[in-house]
């Protein structure tokens, strides 16, 4: 049943954030809207009939994902996990579109449960790796918007779980493991939570955006017009 709640309230978010992009980054007809960290499309499939006059790009560092994205007719280009850097020329996209990704842009994905991930550097370390990848979408993108929860709401919105996000990140790493035993949601601590400070940091030139839910900060957004 808790399944099923989540599940509910993701898909209204979901549709909310879309519509929230496209009112206010206003991509015009024709133009390339490049889905960062889309995986196999599943976001974009929900508003097919509201993209058909753009040309939507796929892009991801998970090949098989992409695969099934081609499989729907999508157009892709596969990220380098090792640097984050992405394939494209200066302001060669016209509007990038990167919905809760930029937070899972941390240490290599085979080092999550390791002694690396649990250190107290974690958190500094995985922030200079997003600071880059911002700098790359900037480079690339004419407009951009850019969507990751905030740090400070009280569901974390990777596990489902309250208040891990106020947690030390060796408690984290811990708690995850016990929460993947048992939990509604199973996830993976790639993931760094992030401020509206940091966004600001990261997003120099672009508008910061934080949407509440029930006056809690729940969601950072980053816009570039």
């Amino acid at each position: 049943m808790l399944k099923k709640l989540f599940k509910k309230y993701h898909e209204k978010w979901a549709k909310e954030k879309f519509i929230f992009f496209l009112s206010n980054v206003k991509p015009e007809k024709g133009e390339t809207i490049l889905d960062l960290g889309g995986g196999n499309g599943s976001y974009m499939d929900r508003f097919s009939s509201s993209l058909k006059d753009y040309n939507v790009v796929i892009s991801d560092i998970d090949e098989p994902s992409l695969e099934k994205a081609r499989a729907k007719g999508y157009q892709t280009y596969k990220i380098d996990a090792s640097s984050n850097d992405l394939p494209y020329g200066d302001k060669e996209i016209d509007c990038i579109f990167c919905n809760s990704v930029i937070e899972h842009i941390t240490i290599p994905k085979d080092e999550l449960w390791t002694e690396r991930s649990k250190c107290a550097n974690f958190k500094k370390e995985a922030l200079e790796i997003q600071k880059k990848f911002a700098a790359e979408i900037i480079r690339s993108a004419k407009k951009y918007y850019v969507q990751t929860p905030h740090r400070h709401f009280p569901i974390e919105a990777h596990t489902w779980f309250p208040f891990i996000s106020y947690m030390n990140r060796r408690l984290q790493v811990k708690m995850l493991k016990q929460l993947n035993k048992f939990w509604v949601k199973k996830t993976t601590p790639d993931w760094n939570l992030l401020t509206e400070h940091d966004m600001k940091e990261m997003f120099p030139d672009a508008e910061i955006i934080v949407n509440r839910k029930l006056g809690i900060k729940k969601e950072i957004i980053a816009i570039k017009r």
